[in-house]
């Protein structure tokens, strides 16, 4: 009885910290935090009310902007403009258990042609 008490406290346990790394917010970006990929932009997506989404050509992983439209950034201008520019994406070194499911990453800057157009950071 008391060995079948400890195996379900042991999963409980194992459970509720499965579900804190899954549902922890994404960090605060800075210059330390981040990633850098270079690609080339295959398209752009409106996420959301406010959220764009890149996907690079040959990359599997999603590139999202969380609060684009309130930076000055417009879905139109970016859908016509993007596609085919050279990209180099600033993303938060971030991990949860069901990265592998979701290959979304967080962009914390966006440089086109050595241009920033959005940035968390200075």
């Amino acid at each position: 009885m008391v060995q079948k008490k400890i195996v379900i406290a042991s999963i409980f346990f194992v459970l509720l910290i499965t579900l804190a790394l899954v549902f922890r917010p994404v960090p605060i970006a800075s210059p330390e935090n981040t990633l850098i990929t270079y690609g080339t932009i295959e398209e752009v997506y409106e996420a959301g009310e406010n959220g764009f989404v890149f996907r690079l050509k040959g990359d599997d992983r999603l590139y999202y902007i969380d609060q684009g439209l309130r930076n000055g950034l417009t879905f139109t201008a970016l859908q016509a403009e993007l596609p085919g520019q050279p990209v180099e994406i600033h993303y938060v070194k971030y991990w949860t258990p069901i990265d592998p499911l979701s290959k979304l990453k967080h962009i914390a800057k966006v440089d086109v042609n050595s241009t920033t157009i959005y940035a968390e950071f200075p």
